[in-house]
């Protein structure tokens, strides 16, 4: 287990891998930050935004897309300036971004939450490289989990509120919340955020429960990595040969007595599983936006 984050966060989220650029990105929402880290050089950007930022990808140019409190825009890396794409939830007072992938296709799917998190008022929505948005979801607690496993035709999405990730239809997308759940966690603890793995395996982090956990396609828990902080926040896998975790979390709503036990919590984490499971698995690189 290694430290990869150089200061504490208060909500670390959105790790995203580049393969082209062998970096980590996160950000840190309520430090409106983008951070960037260079594997071989050891080397950290970061840019400091007007809004809350939830989420961050790489693009077809050299400037990053951002999901920000209330819109999608483009980052240009050198000046730090933002070109605006889409709104998102601009008729719903409160509302935020969180939790955002893009999807095989280099589409972006951003869900969006009450930040005062007292409502599901959050919605799912699918943007465009040209800027155009379809709405997915309406009611959604906190949306978290966005994930796509092709070859079984599944687009996993989950809502931190109700405890449960669902197995949704891909390419052909319907609403299957009445259904029951691909998974469920135990209360007080949150499905956070989430990647797949070669085998099409769903390692999800498990907000409060101090763990990020691996499901099976089947929604059966194969293993449980314990960790050094109550709430992950998400996971991805990276590395040059992809067999890396990057675990991102969170400080907030822990006390003093907290982060002095658990000195980890707020910071971004590296795991070799092969190292700490035994386990020969890789998982994709991010998926970059189709947008320039």
């Amino acid at each position: 287990m290694k430290q990869i984050s150089i200061q504490r966060h208060q909500l670390a989220e959105g790790p995203f891998w580049s393969q082209s650029e062998q970096a980590l990105y996160w950000v840190d929402i309520p430090a409106c930050q983008v951070w960037r880290w260079h594997q071989a050089s050891n080397d950290y950007q970061h840019w400091t935004l007007p809004k809350k930022v939830s989420a961050v990808f790489t693009t077809q140019s050299d400037r990053l897309l951002v999901a920000l409190a209330d819109s999608v825009a483009y980052l240009d890396k050198t000046t730090g300036e933002l070109e605006h794409l889409c709104d998102l939830d601009s008729d719903i007072t409160g509302n935020r971004s969180n939790d955002a992938k893009c999807d095989p296709n280099g589409d972006l799917w951003v869900g969006t939450m009450d930040d005062a998190e007292e409502q599901a008022s959050g919605r799912l929505w699918k943007v465009t490289p040209a800027g155009k948005k379809t709405l997915m979801l309406e009611n959604v607690g906190i949306a978290n989990t966005l994930a796509w496993d092709e070859p079984r035709g599944r687009f996993y999405f989950g809502d931190s509120m109700t405890r449960k990730v669902h197995a949704f239809p891909y390419p052909e997308f319907y609403d299957v919340r009445n259904q029951k759940a691909f998974f469920e966690v135990k209360q007080g603890i949150g499905a956070d955020g989430s990647c797949i793995d070669s085998e099409g395996c769903l390692w999800n982090a498990n907000w409060d429960g101090a763990r990020v956990v691996r499901y099976n396609p089947e929604g059966e828990v194969l293993h449980t990595i314990e960790l050094p902080f109550a709430k992950p926040t998400s996971c991805v896998f990276g590395g040059p040969d992809g067999n890396t975790l990057f675990i991102t979390s969170a400080s907030v709503a822990t006390s003093e007595d907290e982060l002095t036990a658990n000195p980890l919590s707020g910071h971004v984490i590296a795991i070799d599983l092969k190292a700490a499971l035994g386990l020969d698995v890789t998982g994709e690189p991010s998926q970059p936006f189709a947008g320039a």
